[in-house]
């Protein structure tokens, strides 16, 4: 259950209640959005300016630095010194504020470039936990080379300064640019946490006109629902009666903003007894297609959470790991797509799962994050706050909430199916054991490889067999060609080739390494007669997963499967007045005509026009 107060418990059941709907879009998602780029003129060993641009507006810690700040009262961190850091540190420039905090011309510049929309407000942020923020200081926005609006600032004494701007009507900007020419402490560096200002708007009850929610932790595909991995959905309908949401509408406040992959974060609200309005969000979606019909008042878009965003990315960096949990081989997945810590939950118990050698060919994110859900007969899917969870077979068990009643008053109509698909008494899992080979050739150039005189060519090789360790590249029928770089992988490698010769020249590329093969496979089954006897024999058998290699996984996931569903369940499919504030995975108690029964809530339709709808399935504890 969301964490809500009891008084949104009792007016949600009341007689009567007022249900409130609510939709945040951002029109600038700078985590879709490609087109931004950001550059400076200085920056200090370890700063990171593309973090200005991505809405975040804190640092994760106090960060130490060279300037005669730093004291060891345990307050400060050293800074992140990584590729892609988990942290918020912002832009650090490298010169130094002179007497009352100035800096000399040339002065620390930002510049963020983007794809031309409109501008209403500026933004400058400075670092909050270590107290400073630029006091003087220039903001230009161009139309590509033309200057549009300037604003220069002195004498700011605020660590987040922001101005609106949007009674001047700036349609068309394509880059932003902050001279800033006096820092707020002297004999420190600029640090700024945020420049880009994206475009946020709410849309309240008199701009609604439709919100469905679509939430499911099992797909039912015909089989046992395992393994499973489910993109929520939402679709929303609002008023388009003053036309802002028309694209041609060069005059509208959205004007070229309107386009797939914008941020939606709606919200379902239960008005108090006081008239406040306590709200529950529903989750985190990005927007499809816009449909905009020129004869309707409103505009309509279906949006499918990060998730479905993971479906077209690519894990293409996976190396063949000895005996590595389930755990951290999904935080490298999910690090990789881009994640933060603070943007994935993974379950404890994936860690008790270790596997002799891990690898993954090129594979798309989500579908990678399957096959551990499979390995581990867990769930994957995105909560209300848009973190994606990745929870173990136990999970759900393990549990000790309170399970949330609902009355014969509340729901409009309940039904127990009983799903004949989904029972198995005769459990099969094939192990994968991988076993190396012996030393042999896995890859040669199909013709010479061409490199010019001083030139670097990188090639990508892929191996005739994979997955492949202990590989190793070399050269052949070159004089003057080296191997300046590579990086190797469970398919093949990334190879730099340099000329050191004053004349075009031509090699052979040759891999050789031991390559990963099934050798001993076992057929583990389980089964129940009693169920066989009663039911019929009805067979399943685990598809193929390489990441299920011994016997102990492959019987303990039979097991698992077996005691789940060698009987028919009398689960539940229920149509109610609905609670915005009920999660997938919650404990429900329904009441019936011959006694209480208790569910896992699986899967929630939630509909909203004004007024609330919900159809929820549950599965019987």
């Amino acid at each position: 259950m969301y964490a809500v107060s009891q008084s949104f418990l009792d007016a949600v059941i009341a007689g009567k209640r007022r249900i409130h709907g609510k939709v945040l879009i951002d029109w600038t998602d700078t985590f879709i959005d490609q087109s931004i780029e950001v550059s400076v003129n200085e920056g200090d060993n370890i700063s990171y300016p593309q973090q200005v641009a991505d809405n975040i507006k804190v640092p994760s810690k106090k960060w130490a630095s060279l300037d005669g700040s730093w004291i060891l009262d345990g307050t400060y961190s050293l800074a992140p010194d990584e590729e892609n850091p988990k942290y918020q540190m912002g832009w650090w420039g490298t010169s130094i504020a002179g007497v009352g905090g100035l800096f000399s011309n040339p002065y620390p510049t930002l510049i963020i470039t983007f794809f031309s929309r409109p501008v209403r407000k500026l933004e400058v942020i400075g670092d909050s936990l270590r107290q400073e923020w630029p006091v003087d200081f220039v903001i230009n926005l161009y139309d590509e080379s033309t200057i549009v609006h300037s604003e220069s600032i002195i004498g700011n004494d605020q660590i987040e300064w922001v101005k609106d701007i949007s009674d001047l009507q700036i349609l068309s900007v394509t880059k932003i640019e902050l001279q800033i020419k006096k820092w707020s402490h002297e004999g420190k560096q600029v640090k700024i946490l945020e420049f880009f200002t994206s475009i946020q708007e709410e849309y309240l009850a008199d701009d609604i006109m439709f919100i469905s929610l679509l939430e499911e932790r099992e797909v039912a595909n015909g089989s046992l629902p395992i393994g499973n991995i489910s993109s929520n959905e939402v679709d929303i309908k609002l008023s388009n009666i003053d036309r802002i949401f028309d694209a041609e509408n060069s005059t509208s406040r959205l004007y070229q903003l309107i386009k797939k992959n914008r941020r939606i974060k709606p919200f379902l609200g239960i008005e108090l007894h006081d008239k406040s309005v306590e709200w529950v969000p529903l989750g985190v979606f990005y927007s499809g297609d816009w449909n905009v019909p020129e004869t309707e008042i409103w505009a309509s878009t279906s949006g499918r959470d990060r998730l479905e965003l993971l479906r077209g990315t690519t894990f293409s960096i996976s190396q063949v790991l000895q005996n590595i949990s389930l755990y951290d081989l999904a935080v490298m997945i999910l690090e990789h797509a881009g994640l933060k810590e603070s943007e994935y939950w993974i379950d404890d118990e994936l860690k008790d799962d270790v596997i002799p050698w891990s690898y993954f060919n090129p594979v798309r994110h989500r579908e990678a994050l399957r096959k551990i859900a499979e390995a581990c007969l867990g769930q994957v899917y995105a909560d209300r706050e848009g973190v994606i969870r990745i929870e173990g077979a136990s999970f759900i068990e393990s549990r000790t909430t309170e399970a949330y009643v609902i009355t014969r008053d509340n729901y409009i109509n309940r039904s127990r199916p009983t799903n004949s698909s989904q029972i198995a008494n005769y459990i099969v899992v094939n192990t994968q054991p991988l076993k190396p080979t012996e030393i042999q050739e896995v890859y040669r150039s199909n013709e010479p490889v061409l490199v010019g005189a001083g030139d670097t060519k990188s090639i990508t090789i892929f191996y005739s067999d994979k997955p492949v360790i202990e590989a190793t590249v070399s050269l052949e029928e070159t004089t003057n060609i080296i191997i300046t770089d590579v990086s190797y992988y469970s398919w093949g490698a990334n190879v730099s080739l340099t000329n050191q010769g004053i004349t075009e020249e031509s090699c052979i590329i040759v891999a050789n390494g031991k390559i990963l093969k099934i050798q001993g496979s076992e057929r583990i089954t389980e089964s129940d007669p009693e169920s066989i006897i009663d039911n019929g024999r009805l067979e399943f058998e685990l598809p193929a997963n390489h990441l299920i290699q011994t016997e102990e996984i492959s019987r303990k996931i039979a097991s698992k499967l077996l005691s789940s569903f060698k009987d028919p369940r009398r689960d539940l499919s229920l149509d109610w007045r609905g609670n915005p504030a009920l999660l997938l995975a919650d404990e429900i108690e329904v009441e019936e005509r011959y006694g209480n029964s208790k569910f896992y809530v699986t899967r929630q339709n939630i509909e909203y026009d004004g007024g609330l709808t919900a159809q929820t399935e549950g599965r019987k504890i």
